[in-house]
């Protein structure tokens, strides 16, 4: 146990250490003074928006006026995730983009109180916008969590399944050519479009795992079998001189060559997967960040249905960066 302590210690010491050389590095004047102009834009624009956000009033009359607070809060996160990736990447672009998003914010609060929108049911204004999370954040919580955890086990068994039988059938020329063409045609249908039928047979949690299946499993099924038929034959005929038989074959020589196929098809499958979720939870499938937005339209609270929006395009997002990163870095060759 001590020999473990002490080699988290040792690992620590070192990660801190190339934190404090690198932070060193990039706070020299040489290297930061290439961003100092945007940096200070940036800053100025935060302080601009808060200022506009707590002291500007309102030119017109409207319904309600919304606490700023946690709109302010979110602009100071932004700024937190905007200097750690400055910090991380070293990348003028990412100053580029914190002007973009405070300028428009700046736009917006402005045209809502100078007037120049004046219809608050359907353009709110992004206090008003940002509030829901303070009064709803329990409630959108627990359906993202919903949303989530559908995505996970219908991923997960698409996933499984498509590489196995991928891997099989693919190994079997006469299978390929009798699976090939099916899993051509199936993958042109759109999965939403199942799910009037899937609801109709089976429960919620069910029908929302089977839609998923199907957006993710033909991609990756049909991806492994191509990617098992291009596998160079001189490998092969290399593994069967050595003796291998056909299952060690397939899970010894092809899977491995065969794995940056799989994840990047999969990777690639995974965001699609999720807007289809979302899709048939506002068609009809009760819960979910889907069921949220589609629950506030019918009564016509577009604040709360713009919230619905910003959060899947969060989720969107994030779901994006957390595949690109494992796949970079699970994968670390090209064959």
């Amino acid at each position: 146990m001590t020999q473990v302590f002490d080699s988290i210690k040792r690992t620590f010491i070192k990660y801190f250490h190339l934190f404090l050389i690198k932070s060193k590095n990039f706070f020299q004047f040489s290297n930061f003074k290439k961003h100092l102009v945007g940096f200070i834009v940036a800053i100025a624009l935060l302080v601009i928006d808060i200022i506009v956000a707590y002291s500007l009033g309102y030119s017109t009359e409207h319904n309600y006026i919304y606490d700023a607070t946690p709109y302010v809060i979110l602009l100071v996160i932004s700024f937190i995730l905007y200097f750690l990736r400055l910090y991380l990447t070293n990348k003028k672009s990412s100053t580029d983009l914190i002007i973009i998003i405070y300028a428009f914010f700046l736009f917006w609060d402005i045209a809502y109180k100078v007037g120049w929108v004046q219809n608050d049911l359907l353009i709110p204004s992004p206090e008003g916008l940002f509030y829901v999370y303070k009064t709803d954040s329990k409630y959108i919580t627990e359906m993202v969590l919903d949303s989530l955890q559908l995505l996970f086990w219908g991923y997960l068994l698409a996933i499984i399944l498509g590489t196995i039988l991928g891997l099989i059938i693919g190994w079997f020329q006469r299978a390929r050519e009798v699976f090939i063409p099916i899993s051509n045609a199936i993958t042109l249908i759109p999965p939403v479009l199942m799910t009037a039928w899937l609801i109709m047979w089976f429960p919620f949690k069910e029908a929302a795992i089977g839609i998923i299946f199907l957006a993710v499993f033909w991609p990756v099924f049909q991806g492994t079998i191509v990617r098992v038929s291009e596998i160079d034959k001189k490998i092969i005929d290399a593994a069967k001189v050595m003796g291998v038989t056909n299952i060690g074959m397939i899970f010894k020589i092809v899977l491995p060559y065969s794995l940056p196929g799989i994840i990047h098809s999969t990777s690639k499958s995974l965001r699609g997967a999720f807007m289809c979720l979302v899709a048939a939870e506002m068609i009809g499938i009760n819960g979910g960040i889907g069921f949220y937005t589609e629950t506030y339209k019918a009564y016509a609270d577009y604040r709360r249905v713009l919230a619905g929006i910003v959060t899947i395009g969060f989720i969107t997002t994030i779901i994006d960066i957390i595949v690109n990163r494992i796949e970079k870095t699970v994968v670390k060759w090209k064959v």
